[in-house]
């Protein structure tokens, strides 16, 4: 996570710009993909192409040798999780700068987690499909030695069904769409689609960017309409639990500015605007 030195703030609009541009190429694949789409695994399969060009975009961005973590390497960046990974949500109190929005962010949701632990040591986030089924998600975890809180993601068989449930509500969308057209009271399904892929991260590294610019670029085709995604949803995400982020992006998920008042990178496929990225809690996680 970046801090928040103007130099670094300087940086994240520049990979806000770099990420707008995969948008609307990974917009463009949804729009040839879902073209000639007759049936709900087509459609599926096109969400998942999307994606994996994100993904693939985003490994291209990290063998140029920008927008990664210190210590971080391309590989990466395309490398699979295998058996999980853990993330530490409680900042460093030495070594962070305690004024910046990162360190507050985490401190915000710090106290989430302890509040939704309420003393013990672990809490497994179970995830509710649409076909009712529930899933194991990630677990968050108290570790009173060096007193911290950490988020540990799901299995792997766990992670592979809910990014495969993420494209198949996003399918049903599109669907709607084909059907007639969608309304704002479907973006609930959208906020599903959302916190399933959240739940099934891939790679060691970039998943923060991969996730969220595909779906900016996932909710300006079903919603003709690109979306300003809430900060650091990944982490709100684990942190939160499902109804939690529920919640929070009910509050913060808003639609970004017409392109007559914030133009497009891409002049060939003008609907996922540079504000839509412009907020992300965390550049390379």
């Amino acid at each position: 996570m970046i801090s928040a030195n103007p130099g670094a703030w300087d940086q994240l609009r520049g990979f806000a710009q770099v990420q707008a541009r995969e948008a609307n190429a990974a917009l463009g694949v949804l729009d040839e993909r879902l073209a000639g789409a007759g049936s709900r695994g087509e459609r599926v399969a096109a969400f998942e192409a999307a994606y994996r060009h994100v993904a693939e975009w985003r490994y291209q961005v990290a063998l140029e040798g920008k927008w990664t973590r210190p210590g971080a390497s391309a590989e990466d960046v395309r490398a699979p999780l295998g058996m999980g990974m853990v993330y530490r949500v409680t900042p460093d109190n030495v070594l962070s700068d305690q004024d910046s929005p990162a360190f507050k962010m985490l401190k915000s949701l710090e106290k989430v987690a302890l509040e939704r632990l309420d003393g013990s040591h672990g809490l497994q986030n179970r995830v509710r499909l649409h076909s009712g089924r529930r899933v194991n998600g990630n677990t968050v975890r108290y570790i009173p030695g060096p007193r911290e809180v950490r988020t540990v993601t799901a299995e792997p068989d766990d992670r592979e069904v809910l990014r495969r449930a993420s494209f198949e509500v996003l399918a049903e969308l599109e669907e709607a769409k084909a059907a007639g057209g969608t309304d704002p009271e479907q973006r609930q399904a959208f906020v599903d689609a959302a916190y399933f892929l959240v739940q099934g991260p891939e790679f060691k590294r970039g998943s923060d960017a991969i996730m969220r610019t595909f779906l900016v670029a996932a909710h300006t085709r079903v919603f003709d309409a690109a979306p300003v995604l809430p900060q650091a949803i990944d982490l709100d995400g684990m942190v939160r639990g499902q109804e939690g982020f529920k919640q929070v992006m009910h509050e913060q998920l808003r639609i970004a500015a017409p392109p007559a008042a914030q133009p497009a990178v891409d002049a060939g496929s003008e609907r996922a605007a540079v504000t839509s990225l412009n907020r992300g809690g965390g550049m390379a996680r």
